[in-house]
């Protein structure tokens, strides 16, 4: 009998424990994304697959709640990642320009025609070169990436000459394009892609500066009338997903491997093919809506790469104060690379 008592007692006691314990096994943890971007944007899209990725990658452990609102504005969506405010967002680097310098690179003019191509080398750019990801070591960086090739839209006239481009009033994105803009002298105001579509409605402004999905995302194909096509781009954009990261930190090891896994270069470059994919498609937009859409000329080419040729000098100089010792070399390496077709 004493036996079977002991039995029992270790018994009970063992199913109390695996009760006590099971709970914690199966234990959720909830982050809340901010989203800013409209529900066709391709950027939204992938950031949802990548978030259902990542819920079946932890068996449930990690899942996702978005915001019926986000926190902020688009430019403050860093910080808000940083401080709590959500766990999980995403913001275009130049809208706070000056912040984050060596990403720059990954945003100079006739980079190349592919926003895949330009993803991939800058997420590798910022995991081999320390200084490039210190500049976000408030946050977990989940992806570093581009938009395509930036293109020159208007509502009035073809753009022919750098006088043409001088002489229309232009909605930028921040960041390098800024600078791009007064070296070109053209008149050029930071404004969120989300209000281009008022912006020249309204014709409080003549034209903007995006790749060709915004055609697609935010309806531009009956306002516009002309497109300008740079070789690589007059400009590219940049863009972060993030994650907080003290939530991050809080997590088990084994779900932040798995989080690890799905981010970095395999989620730059999905990033980077779903804006591919829509450029297609506002390309085709533009055929179909009677958009005259023309080659930027040699001769304004060349005059933008001698105006921007200055860009490539002040990052190389930034990097090597930074102590990176290779720099020209890097730009060289980095523009080759954003270039693959």
């Amino acid at each position: 009998m004493n036996g079977i008592r002991s039995f029992t007692r270790r018994t009970f006691g063992l199913a109390a424990m695996a009760w006590l314990v099971a709970p914690a096994a199966q234990a959720q943890t909830t982050l809340t994304v901010s989203q800013w971007l409209p529900a066709g944007h391709p950027v939204h899209g992938v950031m949802q697959d990548w978030a259902q990725k990542v819920e079946q990658a932890t068996q449930g452990r990690v899942r996702f709640k978005t915001l019926p609102q986000p926190v902020t504005n688009p430019p403050g969506h860093y910080n808000a990642v940083r401080d709590g405010l959500a766990e999980v967002a995403m913001t275009v680097i130049g809208y706070t320009p000056g912040r984050f310098p060596l990403s720059e690179i990954a945003e100079l003019p006739l980079m190349g025609e592919s926003a895949e191509a330009n993803s991939v080398a800058f997420q590798q750019l910022a995991e081999k070169v320390p200084p490039v990801m210190a500049e976000y070591k408030d946050v977990k960086v989940l992806a570093l990436f581009s938009h395509g090739p930036g293109t020159v839209f208007n509502t009035k006239k073809d753009i022919q000459t750098l006088a043409d481009l001088q002489g229309l009033k232009f909605r930028v994105g921040g960041g390098v394009v800024n600078e791009v803009g007064k070296l070109l002298g053209a008149n050029t105001t930071l404004k969120p892609a989300t209000e281009s579509y008022e912006l020249l409605s309204t014709g409080v402004m003549d034209g903007v500066w995006l790749p060709w999905e915004s055609l697609v995302t935010y309806k531009l194909d009956k306002l516009v009338r002309h497109a300008t096509v740079f070789p690589g781009g007059l400009y590219n954009s940049t863009f972060i997903v993030m994650m907080n990261k003290r939530a991050y930190e809080g997590l088990n090891a084994a779900d932040k491997a798995e989080i690890d896994k799905l981010s970095g270069v395999p989620y730059a470059r999905e990033l980077g093919r779903a804006f591919d994919k829509r450029d297609a498609e506002g390309k085709a937009l533009a055929q179909a809506s009677g958009i005259r859409t023309s080659q930027a000329p040699t001769a304004l080419v060349q005059e933008v790469e001698s105006r921007t040729a200055s860009l490539n000098k002040r990052w190389a100089d930034l990097a090597r104060s930074k102590g990176v010792s290779n720099a020209e070399q890097i730009v060289q390496d980095y523009r080759a690379q954003a270039r693959k077709p």
